[in-house]
């Protein structure tokens, strides 16, 4: 990867690594030490953090993510959602620390599941079609490029939902 790309990675960069420190510091803090609640604090971290970025200038957001998102091309809703349904699932995460029923945990993985597969695969399309497009995964507050490391950041979170609902299967 060359060094420019590096540099225009930066903030997305940046922003996980703030994730990811916040989950660590929030995990001891909160002492939840096991593997699935920390794993539930990096998701409700990552949720609410980059549903934030999204929701920060929603027009902007939208412009970027319908051109591919394979849903937000074709509904103008879930694209105006999209950013609050991120954030919703972030809550629901911190939820699960406390008080999550089965029922609860269930729908919040599946839900984590499916938005982030349905992202990873506009992200593919995206990235094999050679489109040079921003990423709308920090809105359109940084001018992120969409490359690989999108998919991963979208495939990566949807392999954790789905780990943590077969752990509870």
């Amino acid at each position: 990867m060359s060094e420019e790309k590096i540099k225009s990675l930066a903030p997305l960069l940046g922003v996980l690594t703030f994730v990811v420190v916040s989950t660590a510091i929030t995990s001891l803090v909160g002492s939840f030490t096991g593997l699935m609640q920390t794993g539930k604090v990096f998701m409700a971290i990552f949720f609410l953090t980059f549903g934030f970025f999204k929701a920060y200038n929603l027009e902007g957001f939208k412009e970027a993510f319908k051109s591919y998102d394979i849903m937000a091309e074709r509904s103008d809703l879930y694209a105006t959602f999209y950013p609050f349904l991120e954030l919703g699932l972030g809550l629901l995460y911190f939820l699960l620390l406390s008080n999550g029923s089965f029922e609860l945990e269930v729908f919040t993985h599946v839900s984590a599941m499916f938005l982030m597969t349905v992202g990873g695969a506009g992200v593919l399309n995206a990235i094999r079609e050679g489109r040079n497009l921003q990423c709308a995964c920090l809105g359109n507050v940084f001018n992120v490029p969409m490359t690989k490391v999108t998919l991963a950041e979208d495939l990566g979170m949807a392999l954790m939902a789905g780990y943590m609902l077969l752990s509870i299967l």
